[in-house]
């Protein structure tokens, strides 16, 4: 009688764990907590929705101005970890059969994995799934210290039915919203424009330059001096002479001093 019972015992002992190993890797499967697709917030908006449905009445307008508070604007910068609360123990981990899942991150831990991060140049690189920079799109972190779009990674997650990295393929991890890709994007912009502004600048000082200061050059020199003054034409000996077109718009148009030739064959020599 006593074999028989050891016999059972042990025969209810496998199918317990067979049963609890099965169970698990159905839970493991299903994956009804996956990070990015928050399906308990789309839940609970329906379920608003409808109760604001039923309990609609009528606003009577009584004409006196309501006092609206403003929203309080929300840090843009501010990172946060975007995972549930981690599900139960499965009967599998409650007897020991499969290890239990790794604690959720401190802020301390999150603070080296950003660092790894920063270190590896995720930020810098475009993301790995769509192969495009991140700029001003929201970005997430996961736990294996690997950065993705955050639409990239729910559509992933959506198309695998599975939260495993995917470039490292880890299970289980946790992801947090991180901003890094839009900072260094802003940055990029800022220089752009600057280099664009002091260019339009460096240009106007430069053509501003050339009006004013002439050349060194004879031939640039003279020919600076001619567009200066146009009604001067250089006649032989070096001597300026007002030109056949200030005749026609002037009836008597006077010569210049010889004070005015020397000091023309002065700044042209």
């Amino acid at each position: 009688m006593l074999k028989h019972k050891g016999h059972s015992s042990k025969k209810n002992n496998l199918a317990i764990n067979a049963v609890a190993l099965q169970d698990h890797i159905l839970h493991d499967l299903q994956l009804r907590n996956l990070s990015v697709a928050d399906h308990s917030k789309t839940q609970v908006q329906k379920k608003e929705n409808k109760s604001l449905k039923r309990d609609a009445k009528a606003i009577i307008d009584t004409g006196l101005k309501k006092t609206t508070q403003c929203p309080k604007l929300e840090d843009s910068e501010k990172e946060y970890v975007l995972d549930p609360k981690p599900p139960p123990l499965t009967l599998a981990q409650k007897l020991g059969l499969i290890g239990p899942p790794p604690p959720p991150l401190s802020s301390d831990e999150w603070e080296k994995v950003k660092q790894r991060s920063l270190l590896q140049g995720d930020s810098v690189q475009p993301c790995p799934i769509c192969k495009e920079d991140f700029e001003l799109r929201p970005q997430v972190l996961l736990s294996c210290s690997h950065v993705f779009h955050r639409a990239c990674l729910q559509a992933f997650e959506k198309f695998t039915n599975k939260k495993t990295c995917p470039l490292c393929r880890k299970n289980q991890y946790e992801t947090r919203v991180i901003h890094d890709g839009a900072r260094l994007f802003r940055i990029k912009c800022a220089t752009r424009i600057q280099a664009c502004w002091r260019g339009y600048v460096v240009r106007k000082w430069y053509q501003n330059l050339r009006k004013t200061v002439p050349p060194t050059d004879a031939k640039l020199r003279k020919k600076f001096f001619e567009k200066k003054f146009p009604l001067l034409v250089p006649i032989q000996n070096g001597q300026f002479y007002p030109s056949a077109c200030s005749f026609r718009r002037t009836a008597a148009a006077p010569r210049l001093p010889s004070e005015s030739h020397h000091f023309f064959l002065a700044v042209l020599a």
